[in-house]
């Protein structure tokens, strides 16, 4: 992989950064820039992290490999040649995001976004790293479209960040066990994926948008609902993922679960 750290550097060194505020990756979000100048009482601990995470991405292993590799063969040829931006100036929750400029897709890691907790000793980003590339891996072959519907973005959603969330939930798939915990957690999503679907209201209906993959984790109705549906058939991943994601939110709530 390769690292651009150059955002990062410029803040460990004591430099204004503020010039960065109209650099491309704070403007995918719309009319103004998204960047805030960050505190310099960071810089101690955020030097900690850059080290740690710097290593770890030249270490880089995914998890639960097997199945990333079987659903993506060419999982480690992206891998290879992407680029990773460790970056701060992000607004909470813009910890790591992928982003796309001039046909290019990036990873973007803001440091400060991840958070001090993250110099724990057993904290590693190569899951963060996985589900990432795993976004991109699928873009590759389902890109994704412009000017969806209310209702086909709430498909690509479910199926996009379904399946990055699933393949790097457990930490060893092969003896994952669906249980009840999960179960009652797909029962709450599926209903509010339930009345998403039914919204007419615009005002609402942008409402469901937003929520469908930010928030709290499990209130991310779309990506959960496409995570378990996927986590509770994965002896069937491969079909769900050849079938791609259009009518997806309908197959998770109208045509139960594969066994």
């Amino acid at each position: 992989m390769i690292i651009d750290d150059r955002i990062v550097k410029d803040y460990l060194s004591g430099n204004n950064i503020e010039s960065y505020k109209d650099f491309w990756i704070y403007n995918c979000f719309g009319k103004d820039t998204v960047f805030e100048l960050p505190d310099s009482k960071h810089i101690v601990w955020v030097t900690k992290l850059y080290e740690k995470l710097k290593e770890q991405i030249l270490d880089f292993t995914p998890k639960n490999s097997d199945i990333i590799k079987k659903l993506f063969p060419y999982f480690d040829e992206i891998a290879d040649s992407y680029t990773i931006m460790l970056v701060v100036g992000f607004p909470d929750p813009y910890d790591a995001m992928v982003l796309k400029h001039d046909g290019k897709e990036y990873m973007v890691f803001d440091l400060i976004q991840f958070g001090i907790n993250s110099l724990n000793e057993d904290y590693s980003c190569h899951k963060v790293l996985t589900h990432e590339l795993i976004h991109m891996c699928l873009h590759k072959r389902y890109p994704v479209p412009r000017g969806l519907s209310y209702i086909d973005d709430l498909n690509y959603k479910a199926f996009d960040e379904g399946f990055a969330h699933a393949l790097t939930y457990p930490k060893d798939i092969s003896k994952f066990k669906f249980d009840v915990f999960l179960e009652d957690k797909l029962h709450n999503v599926s209903d509010t994926l339930t009345l998403a679907i039914k919204e007419t209201d615009p005002l609402r209906q942008a409402i469901y948008s937003k929520s469908a993959d930010t928030g709290d984790y499990w209130d991310k109705f779309a990506s959960i609902a496409g995570k378990l549906y996927i986590l509770k058939n994965l002896n069937n991943v491969e079909e769900i993922y050849r079938n791609g994601w259009s009518d997806y939110v309908n197959k998770i709530l109208n045509c139960g679960f594969i066994f």
